[in-house]
């Protein structure tokens, strides 16, 4: 039972992250098409080095070095450990206060197997992020994270419109499945 409900919370997942370009596309200020020269279309997809300088800024613990890569639109929403969720850039900056509060050092790596995918002004990526915290109480916790992250080019740069990062629940060590035929063949 627990494989079914895995499996299915697995596939509305993936149906969710998938459906995110076009639910993003439309309600969140597609712009007109180009009118003149100044009104530029991405010269390329974003990159993991500006993956990784994202989570650089939140490693310095200020909210304020990070907000430069995000859009501040008021109904934008972003995903977040705690929080749940923030509405806008001034909600973000606001609830991750707390919790960055609680840390006196944050690292955070993207792996090198990060998805970047662009279609046109807007890109979407996915990456499972690693993270190494010590509390200002001197215990650290060192933990990997998904993270999803939608961009619109924007001015001239890509901006976060949404972004959704998370802890998988852990219900103890996953066995992999069996291949059926060894499953057939007792062993």
């Amino acid at each position: 039972m627990k494989k079914v409900r895995s499996s299915l919370l697995a596939g509305l997942s993936l149906c969710a992250v998938l459906a995110i370009p076009a639910l993003v596309a439309v309600p969140m200020g597609c712009k007109k098409a180009p009118t003149s020269s100044q009104e530029q279309s991405a010269p390329e997809k974003p990159t993991t080095e500006l993956m990784q300088r994202t989570w650089d800024a939140w490693s310095s613990l200020d909210p304020q070095n990070s907000a430069p890569f995000y859009a501040k639109d008021e109904g934008l929403v972003f995903f977040d450990f705690a929080p749940l969720e923030h509405r806008g850039w001034k909600a973000y900056e606001k609830g991750v206060k707390d919790l960055l509060a609680q840390f006196s050092s944050l690292k955070a790596k993207v792996r090198d197997d990060a998805r970047i995918e662009a279609h046109g002004n807007t890109a979407l990526a996915a990456s499972v992020v690693h993270f190494d915290i010590t509390f200002k109480d001197g215990m650290t916790e060192s933990f990997d994270a998904r993270w999803s992250v939608v961009w619109a080019w924007r001015d001239g740069q890509w901006l976060i419109v949404h972004e959704h990062v998370s802890v998988p629940i852990h219900d103890g060590p996953v066995e992999a499945e069996r291949p059926q035929e060894e499953m057939n063949q007792g062993g």
